[in-house]
């Protein structure tokens, strides 16, 4: 017999979402990463998506953004991180992330996941609403165009 306590399961009382959105095409099914913290959840995401840009030649600017910013092996701090996330967002529409904090309750299981689908289900709204607004501004601006002489 242990002369330790016996442990005590403890249910988180948040849950952080991840949600990468690799494109602007509607075909392409988002990544959703779940974590209790919300650190290692933003190191998943960056690890995550820095992977993606370097097995994929889909990113225009992903190997100069690469070879411009830090790997994942000299994050040390979690501001390390964030400082990539955030040159990754200032540099290129997509892939793009963001994060959630779902509280938890109810559920034998510490879930409540009725909540929990309601919540997803508006944070996808509310993200393809912004995408559908960013890709009709785009297009109503159109390239610059001259008219054509007779």
């Amino acid at each position: 017999m242990s002369d330790r306590p016996a442990e005590t399961s403890h249910v988180p009382r948040t849950l952080w979402l991840g949600v990468i959105v690799w494109s602007d095409d509607p075909e392409v099914e988002p990544t959703v990463i779940a974590d209790r913290s919300p650190v290692a959840l933003a190191r998943t995401m960056a690890v995550t998506i820095h992977e993606m840009l370097e097995d994929s030649d889909a990113y225009a600017g992903a190997t100069e953004f690469l070879q411009s910013k830090p790997p994942p092996r000299d994050w040390v701090e979690p501001r390390d991180v964030d400082d990539w996330l955030e040159a990754l967002r200032e540099a290129t529409p997509h892939p793009s992330f963001s994060f959630h904090r779902l509280p938890i309750t109810g559920g034998a299981d510490g879930s409540n996941h009725g909540f929990v689908n309601r919540y997803l289900e508006q944070a996808l709204r509310e993200r393809e609403q912004a995408l559908a607004k960013e890709l009709s501004l785009r297009t109503s601006e159109g390239p610059a165009t001259r008219p054509l002489e007779r």
